[in-house]
């Protein structure tokens, strides 16, 4: 039986298909397009005729040139490269766009080239971009009448006292005008808490990461917070003396003493505070967790535990910015946090922090 007959009666269909394809399908040889689709021409600008024999980086944005450049390369050597990803192009009268990029080595009039297939996914960017400038914007909206209200109860309260002093200051009881100064005090601690955290969330230094020694980095985090740690609440430290990590000290310490202060005021009874540190080899990971068997996270709160003001606890005990701040320095270090609750049976937070 002829075997090539069966491809031979095929092959215009094969073809058809190619051609008509609204995705953009070409073959890169030694460098040069030997064959591009109406759609790869089309998404650049360009006729067919005018595609075949330009060079494949021609179609790429200056800058996004090194990245193609090197996906191209290790798949032509059969190494590990990403199956998909996006990158800029260029068209013929300048414009850039944005591509979604698929790449897969084939022979080719028996040399090794890359088959590719591309979609022009601008439009899709662009959508993508105004749906988080409105989500920006709502988050914004959000964020300052939470800085307002959180202001605004202090405020009341010193104005609220103050008045009443005024009223009374003839009187001659002492304490109690005393008292309502005690409480004017109180209050203003807490507006300069509550300033200070916005500093903290808003803060965008350059972290200064470095290999440090995990276990000074919580040593000096309970120790700056030793007085906020009652005697009803237990240390279990699982973590190696010899432990290192590369972070940025000061930005990991303020995570752990978030975590370390919400577990606490989470054992309102006491409880256990256990705090762990392991490396993740198979993704090159540092992990530490900071656990408590506290009254834990009923299910709706969990999922807005991160935004900024959300807090359950009562207004003298927090801010309700710390796991924000915390949320966004794990994100500064490229990392992820999870955390996991049952009410009534605690909770723990797991940070990874990818390795250089």
């Amino acid at each position: 039986m002829d075997k090539e007959k069966p491809f031979s009666k095929s092959e215009p269909t094969f073809r058809s298909l190619v051609e008509n394809s609204l995705t953009g399908i070409y073959i890169n040889l030694g460098g040069a397009i030997v064959f591009a689709n109406k759609r790869f021409a089309d998404i650049f600008g360009y006729t067919v005729d005018e595609v075949i024999g330009m060079n494949y980086l021609e179609f790429v944005h200056p800058e996004d040139r090194p990245k193609v450049e090197e996906v191209h390369r290790k798949r032509l050597k059969d190494e590990a490269a990403p199956p998909e990803y996006e990158s800029r192009g260029l068209t013929k009268d300048g414009r850039t766009i944005w591509i979604n990029r698929r790449n897969t080595r084939i022979e080719y009039e028996g040399k090794p080239a890359i088959l590719g297939n591309m979609v022009d996914i601008t439009q899709q960017k662009r959508l993508r971009e105004k749906l988080v400038q409105m989500e920006k914007l709502a988050s914004l909206g959000t964020f300052t009448a939470g800085v307002a209200h959180e202001l605004n109860n202090p405020l009341n309260n010193i104005s609220s006292s103050l008045q009443i002093i005024l009223e009374e200051w003839d009187s001659e009881d002492d304490e109690f005008k005393k008292s309502l100064i005690h409480d004017v005090e109180n209050q203003v601690e807490r507006g300069q808490n509550i300033i200070k955290a916005l500093f903290d969330f808003s803060r965008t230094d350059e972290l200064d990461v470095q290999e440090v020694n995990f276990h000074d980095v919580v040593e000096q985090a309970i120790k700056a917070i030793q007085d906020k740690i009652p005697e009803n609440v237990s240390l279990d430290i699982e973590v190696a003396e010899d432990i290192q990590a590369s972070i940025s000290y000061e930005h990991v310490q303020q995570v752990l003493i978030n975590l370390i202060l919400n577990a606490v005021q989470a054992m309102e009874n006491g409880g256990k505070l256990r705090i762990a540190a392991y490396h993740e080899p198979t993704e090159n990971n540092f992990c530490f967790e900071v656990g408590d068997t506290g009254k834990g996270i009923d299910k709706d709160a969990l999922n807005k535990i991160f935004d900024p003001f959300y807090t359950t606890k009562e207004p003298s005990k927090g801010t309700g910015l710390g796991l924000s701040i915390t949320h966004g320095i794990v994100q500064q270090h490229s990392g992820r946090i999870d955390v996991s609750s049952q009410p009534g049976e605690g909770s723990n937070f797991i940070v990874c922090l990818p390795q250089v």
